[in-house]
Protein backbone atom coordinates (compact mmCIF):
# COMPACT_ATOMS: atom_id res chain seq x y z
CA UNK A 1 0.00 0.00 0.00
CA UNK A 2 1.51 3.48 -0.94
CA UNK A 3 1.90 6.15 1.67
CA UNK A 4 -0.85 7.90 -0.21
CA UNK A 5 -3.48 5.15 0.13
CA UNK A 6 -2.11 5.41 4.01
CA UNK A 7 -3.56 8.93 4.48
CA UNK A 8 -6.66 8.39 2.62
CA UNK A 9 -7.15 5.31 4.87
CA UNK A 10 -6.43 7.87 8.04
CA UNK A 11 -8.36 9.66 7.50
CA UNK A 12 -11.47 8.03 5.36
CA UNK A 13 -14.81 8.69 6.21
CA UNK A 14 -15.95 6.80 3.40
CA UNK A 15 -18.79 4.41 4.02
CA UNK A 16 -19.16 6.20 7.24
CA UNK A 17 -23.63 6.51 7.90
CA UNK A 18 -23.48 9.73 8.98
CA UNK A 19 -26.71 12.25 10.54
CA UNK A 20 -26.32 16.06 10.20
CA UNK A 21 -28.75 17.90 12.31
CA UNK A 22 -29.06 21.34 10.54
CA UNK A 23 -27.79 20.02 7.72
CA UNK A 24 -29.01 21.89 5.09
CA UNK A 25 -27.65 25.43 5.64
CA UNK A 26 -24.83 27.29 7.00
CA UNK A 27 -22.03 25.72 9.04
CA UNK A 28 -24.33 22.18 8.74
CA UNK A 29 -24.35 22.66 4.97
CA UNK A 30 -20.25 22.76 5.07
CA UNK A 31 -20.34 20.10 6.92
CA UNK A 32 -22.90 18.05 4.78
CA UNK A 33 -21.27 18.88 1.61
CA UNK A 34 -17.56 18.08 3.17
CA UNK A 35 -19.35 14.32 4.16
CA UNK A 36 -20.94 13.58 1.01
CA UNK A 37 -17.62 14.52 -1.25
CA UNK A 38 -15.95 12.35 0.85
CA UNK A 39 -18.06 8.86 0.39
CA UNK A 40 -19.83 9.24 3.36
CA UNK A 41 -23.75 8.35 4.01
CA UNK A 42 -25.36 11.19 4.73
CA UNK A 43 -28.94 11.79 6.23
CA UNK A 44 -29.49 15.36 6.85
CA UNK A 45 -32.37 16.75 9.39
CA UNK A 46 -33.99 19.91 9.36
CA UNK A 47 -37.18 21.72 9.99
CA UNK A 48 -37.35 23.70 6.58
CA UNK A 49 -38.53 20.80 4.14
CA UNK A 50 -37.86 23.28 1.42
CA UNK A 51 -34.28 23.65 2.03
CA UNK A 52 -34.09 19.76 3.31
CA UNK A 53 -35.43 18.44 -0.14
CA UNK A 54 -33.43 21.22 -2.15
CA UNK A 55 -29.80 20.13 -0.59
CA UNK A 56 -30.61 16.11 -0.56
CA UNK A 57 -32.07 16.52 -4.09
CA UNK A 58 -28.72 18.51 -4.60
CA UNK A 59 -25.90 16.08 -2.84
CA UNK A 60 -28.05 12.88 -3.22
CA UNK A 61 -28.15 12.33 0.59
CA UNK A 62 -30.93 11.58 2.99
CA UNK A 63 -33.57 13.64 4.35
CA UNK A 64 -35.45 13.81 7.39
CA UNK A 65 -38.09 16.72 8.43
CA UNK A 66 -37.58 17.31 12.38
CA UNK A 67 -37.75 20.01 15.21
CA UNK A 68 -35.62 19.04 17.72
CA UNK A 69 -36.73 22.14 19.69
CA UNK A 70 -39.00 19.37 21.81
CA UNK A 71 -37.98 15.71 23.45
CA UNK A 72 -40.82 14.61 21.55
CA UNK A 73 -39.44 16.38 18.18
CA UNK A 74 -36.06 14.56 18.79
CA UNK A 75 -37.46 11.48 19.79
CA UNK A 76 -39.27 11.08 16.34
CA UNK A 77 -35.93 11.72 14.19
CA UNK A 78 -34.81 9.23 16.33
CA UNK A 79 -37.08 6.85 15.50
CA UNK A 80 -37.58 7.65 11.93
CA UNK A 81 -33.55 7.28 11.55
CA UNK A 82 -34.24 4.01 12.77
CA UNK A 83 -36.66 3.13 10.49
CA UNK A 84 -34.37 3.53 7.46
CA UNK A 85 -30.85 2.98 8.84
CA UNK A 86 -29.16 0.00 10.50
CA UNK A 87 -26.44 1.61 12.15
CA UNK A 88 -25.03 5.47 13.15
CA UNK A 89 -21.51 5.41 12.76
CA UNK A 90 -21.16 9.48 13.05
CA UNK A 91 -23.85 12.14 15.39
CA UNK A 92 -23.23 15.70 14.52
CA UNK A 93 -25.37 18.10 16.54
CA UNK A 94 -25.37 21.34 14.39
CA UNK A 95 -28.67 22.64 14.87
CA UNK A 96 -28.50 25.60 16.86
CA UNK A 97 -30.07 29.17 17.63
CA UNK A 98 -28.82 32.69 18.44
CA UNK A 99 -30.14 34.93 20.67
CA UNK A 100 -29.44 38.55 22.12
CA UNK A 101 -31.28 40.67 23.91
CA UNK A 102 -30.02 43.62 26.37
CA UNK A 103 -30.03 42.68 29.97
CA UNK A 104 -32.48 44.84 31.37
CA UNK A 105 -35.17 43.38 29.16
CA UNK A 106 -33.89 40.03 28.38
CA UNK A 107 -36.27 37.68 28.22
CA UNK A 108 -36.97 34.27 29.84
CA UNK A 109 -38.17 32.80 26.37
CA UNK A 110 -34.43 33.54 25.39
CA UNK A 111 -32.90 31.59 28.01
CA UNK A 112 -35.40 28.71 27.58
CA UNK A 113 -35.33 28.09 23.53
CA UNK A 114 -31.37 28.45 23.42
CA UNK A 115 -31.01 25.99 25.76
CA UNK A 116 -33.96 23.64 24.23
CA UNK A 117 -32.12 23.56 20.54
CA UNK A 118 -28.58 24.34 21.66
CA UNK A 119 -28.27 21.55 25.00
CA UNK A 120 -31.18 19.50 25.66
CA UNK A 121 -31.39 18.66 22.01
CA UNK A 122 -27.69 16.77 21.67
CA UNK A 123 -28.38 15.66 25.09
CA UNK A 124 -31.58 14.27 24.10
CA UNK A 125 -30.53 13.04 19.87
CA UNK A 126 -27.21 11.05 21.99
CA UNK A 127 -29.66 9.23 24.95
CA UNK A 128 -31.85 7.83 21.50
CA UNK A 129 -29.14 7.04 19.31
CA UNK A 130 -26.49 5.56 22.31
CA UNK A 131 -27.54 2.27 21.80
CA UNK A 132 -27.71 1.93 17.93
CA UNK A 133 -23.98 4.04 17.92
CA UNK A 134 -22.86 1.51 20.54
CA UNK A 135 -23.32 -1.47 17.92
CA UNK A 136 -22.38 0.01 15.19
CA UNK A 137 -19.14 0.55 16.68
CA UNK A 138 -18.81 -3.21 18.37
CA UNK A 139 -18.92 -4.25 14.75
CA UNK A 140 -16.64 -2.27 12.90
CA UNK A 141 -14.62 -2.46 15.46
CA UNK A 142 -14.24 1.14 16.24
CA UNK A 143 -15.83 3.82 17.84
CA UNK A 144 -18.63 5.61 17.19
CA UNK A 145 -18.48 9.21 16.99
CA UNK A 146 -20.42 12.16 18.52
CA UNK A 147 -19.52 15.60 17.47
CA UNK A 148 -21.05 18.54 18.73
CA UNK A 149 -20.99 22.31 17.54
CA UNK A 150 -20.25 24.47 19.75
CA UNK A 151 -18.68 27.57 19.62
CA UNK A 152 -15.51 29.89 20.82
CA UNK A 153 -18.75 31.78 22.74
CA UNK A 154 -18.93 28.87 25.55
CA UNK A 155 -15.20 29.25 26.49
CA UNK A 156 -15.40 33.47 26.56
CA UNK A 157 -18.20 35.71 26.24
CA UNK A 158 -18.97 37.64 23.42
CA UNK A 159 -18.77 41.48 23.86
CA UNK A 160 -22.61 41.39 22.72
CA UNK A 161 -25.73 40.87 24.93
CA UNK A 162 -25.79 37.59 23.74
CA UNK A 163 -26.16 36.14 27.80
CA UNK A 164 -28.15 32.95 26.87
CA UNK A 165 -26.92 31.96 23.58
CA UNK A 166 -23.10 32.04 25.97
CA UNK A 167 -24.69 29.97 28.43
CA UNK A 168 -26.19 27.33 26.23
CA UNK A 169 -22.68 26.86 24.08
CA UNK A 170 -20.65 26.51 27.66
CA UNK A 171 -23.23 24.34 28.81
CA UNK A 172 -22.97 22.51 25.56
CA UNK A 173 -19.26 22.45 25.97
CA UNK A 174 -19.30 21.04 29.80
CA UNK A 175 -22.34 18.57 28.62
CA UNK A 176 -20.15 16.62 26.20
CA UNK A 177 -17.09 16.06 28.42
CA UNK A 178 -19.47 14.59 30.88
CA UNK A 179 -20.76 12.40 28.29
CA UNK A 180 -17.50 11.24 26.69
CA UNK A 181 -16.86 9.61 30.08
CA UNK A 182 -20.54 8.38 30.17
CA UNK A 183 -20.04 6.55 26.85
CA UNK A 184 -16.43 5.71 26.93
CA UNK A 185 -17.44 2.31 28.18
CA UNK A 186 -19.89 2.09 25.30
CA UNK A 187 -17.60 2.42 22.51
CA UNK A 188 -18.63 5.94 21.86
CA UNK A 189 -16.17 9.28 21.53
CA UNK A 190 -17.79 12.39 22.54
CA UNK A 191 -16.45 15.87 21.12
CA UNK A 192 -16.70 19.66 20.58
CA UNK A 193 -16.02 21.87 18.11
CA UNK A 194 -16.09 25.40 19.23
CA UNK A 195 -16.37 27.42 15.93
CA UNK A 196 -15.19 30.93 15.77
CA UNK A 197 -16.68 33.41 12.71
CA UNK A 198 -18.02 31.59 9.92
CA UNK A 199 -19.85 33.42 7.57
CA UNK A 200 -23.78 32.23 7.86
CA UNK A 201 -27.20 33.72 8.90
CA UNK A 202 -26.35 33.33 12.48
CA UNK A 203 -23.80 35.59 12.35
CA UNK A 204 -24.96 38.16 10.03
CA UNK A 205 -27.56 38.81 13.16
CA UNK A 206 -24.45 40.50 14.21
CA UNK A 207 -24.99 43.75 12.10
CA UNK A 208 -27.41 45.19 14.62
CA UNK A 209 -24.37 45.53 16.54
CA UNK A 210 -22.76 47.77 13.66
CA UNK A 211 -21.65 47.14 10.01
CA UNK A 212 -18.44 47.35 10.98
CA UNK A 213 -18.75 44.58 13.77
CA UNK A 214 -17.84 41.68 11.21
CA UNK A 215 -14.71 44.23 9.46
CA UNK A 216 -13.57 44.36 13.17
CA UNK A 217 -13.16 40.73 13.81
CA UNK A 218 -11.72 39.95 11.01
CA UNK A 219 -8.85 42.83 11.38
CA UNK A 220 -8.05 42.96 14.68
CA UNK A 221 -9.11 39.37 16.03
CA UNK A 222 -7.77 36.84 14.00
CA UNK A 223 -4.60 35.64 13.67
CA UNK A 224 -5.22 33.99 10.27
CA UNK A 225 -7.24 37.32 8.40
CA UNK A 226 -10.51 35.24 6.85
CA UNK A 227 -13.31 34.15 7.88
CA UNK A 228 -14.06 30.37 8.50
CA UNK A 229 -14.68 27.95 5.09
CA UNK A 230 -16.39 25.11 5.14
CA UNK A 231 -12.91 22.81 4.82
CA UNK A 232 -11.84 25.04 8.07
CA UNK A 233 -14.89 22.99 9.76
CA UNK A 234 -15.66 20.41 7.09
CA UNK A 235 -11.55 19.08 7.86
CA UNK A 236 -11.79 19.04 11.41
CA UNK A 237 -14.98 17.13 11.84
CA UNK A 238 -13.28 14.52 9.44
CA UNK A 239 -10.51 14.13 11.28
CA UNK A 240 -12.54 13.40 14.71
CA UNK A 241 -14.87 11.40 12.44
CA UNK A 242 -12.00 9.23 10.81
CA UNK A 243 -9.56 7.06 12.20
CA UNK A 244 -6.98 9.65 12.95
CA UNK A 245 -9.60 10.64 15.51
CA UNK A 246 -10.38 7.52 17.47
CA UNK A 247 -8.52 8.30 20.55
CA UNK A 248 -9.57 11.37 21.00
CA UNK A 249 -12.45 12.24 23.19
CA UNK A 250 -13.86 14.69 25.95
CA UNK A 251 -12.16 17.63 23.90
CA UNK A 252 -13.37 20.90 22.75
CA UNK A 253 -10.80 21.74 20.04
CA UNK A 254 -10.95 25.75 19.00
CA UNK A 255 -11.47 26.43 15.16
CA UNK A 256 -11.53 30.02 15.32
CA UNK A 257 -8.38 31.56 13.51
CA UNK A 258 -7.07 31.66 16.39
CA UNK A 259 -9.43 34.36 18.12
CA UNK A 260 -9.25 33.27 21.63
CA UNK A 261 -5.71 33.07 21.44
CA UNK A 262 -5.31 36.46 21.33
CA UNK A 263 -6.94 37.36 24.42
Amino acid sequence: MSSDEDEDALFSVSGKTVLITGGSKGVGLMLTETFCARGARVCIASRNENDGLKISKRLKCDFIQADLSTEAGCKKLANEFKSRYERLDVLINNSGVAWGEPFESHSEKGFYKTHALNVVAPFVLIREFADLMESSGRKIGTPSRVINIGSIAGLKPQVFPTFSYDASKAALHHMSTKLADELSSRNITVNVLALGFFPTKMTDSLDVYGKDVKDNIMSNGLLIKRVGRAEDVGGAAVYLASPAGSWVTGSVLKVDGGFLSKL
